[in-house]
């Protein structure tokens, strides 16, 4: 999937009051993600609520999501459960709509599985679903880690696993993938690995924090894919600042959870629920943080633009 590279935007799934998904304000949130000039879109995962929805909320994620992008840029669907049968009724739903690549994290909440049980998990979800698949290495959250030999193996059952997300990769664990897989297994970081990353032969990078600046990762691949390294550089220590910024105790004393919620507020979208459970309310000073270090991040990029 050559197309599915450099900055690809998770796309975030908000709710309405009901606690449905509010598709006026996602169709917004959509044309703005890829007006930005995002080379992908990633619906359904950690950041899209995907595994705090029912299944026929995930298939109708896809279903909005895919019109909305109207051909405009790839859409990649996260479908990974715990159980290979719901994981294959979800991808051969979002395939049908028009998904042009799946994504799948590793069956979760049962830890223990041995890797001979994830292997047969992905044979059987492979066989099934004869199309483009992102692993997605979680281990926080899907209980266990996916070292290169088990990823290596998993390849081997499913060929048409072409990459992995890895969400709290490295270069350091990009260089042992790459030793065990090859450079065309393609593998996507943080974004504060993002513009080194691309040097050693990074895939591109699908990151929450530039889901509320995405131009700054727009800016930062096509600095690097044009050889502009002094630029690219300055780029990514503004995305460092961002991130930093965001997962700082400071701001997450504040915000919690939803500091994302106050980050797309800030952005102009009038989002009424992120994430899908109950959050303490942001008090101003959490939305006066958040709004500097935005500001931060559009200074860099316009003095970069300059």
């Amino acid at each position: 999937m050559d197309q599915i590279r450099g900055m690809v935007l998770p796309l975030p799934t908000v709710f309405d009051h009901a606690g449905q998904i509010d598709k006026p304000v996602m169709r917004q949130m959509i044309d703005y993600y890829v007006a930005s000039g995002i080379n992908a879109i990633f619906v359904g995962g950690s950041m899209g609520q995907g595994m705090a929805m029912t299944q026929e909320e995930r298939k109708a994620l896809f279903e909005l999501s895919v019109e909305a992008v109207n051909n405009r840029v790839p859409v990649l669907a996260h479908v990974g459960t715990a159980d290979p049968y719901t994981t294959i009724d979800l991808g051969k739903h979002a395939l049908k709509v028009g998904a042009d690549a799946l994504a799948i994290v590793g069956p979760y909440y049962y830890s223990d599985r041995s890797h001979a049980e994830l292997r047969a998990h992905f044979k059987m979800v492979g066989e099934a679903l004869q199309a483009p698949i992102l692993l997605y290495n979680n281990p926080k959250y899907q209980g266990y880690p996916m070292p290169g030999e088990l990823m290596k193996s998993l390849v081997e059952v499913a060929p048409q696993i072409f990459g992995c997300k890895m969400a709290l990769g490295s270069i350091n664990e990009m260089i042992v993938y790459q030793g065990t897989l090859g450079a065309g297994f393609r593998l996507f970081a943080m974004a504060s690995s993002l513009f080194p990353g691309l040097r050693f032969g990074l895939g591109g990078t699908i990151s929450p924090p530039l889901t509320l600046c995405p131009e700054i990762g727009v800016a930062c691949v096509r600095a690097s894919d044009e050889g502009d390294d002094a630029r690219a550089l300055e780029l990514q220590r503004a995305i460092c600042d961002l991130q930093g910024a965001l997962v700082s105790p400071e701001v997450r004393k504040v915000c919690g959870r939803a500091v994302f919620f106050a980050g797309l507020r800030e952005l102009g979208f009038d989002v009424k629920i992120y994430p899908r459970w109950p959050v303490a309310e942001v008090p101003a000073e959490g939305f006066q943080r958040i709004r500097a270090t935005l500001e931060r991040a559009r200074s860099a990029l316009r003095q970069q633009a300059a």
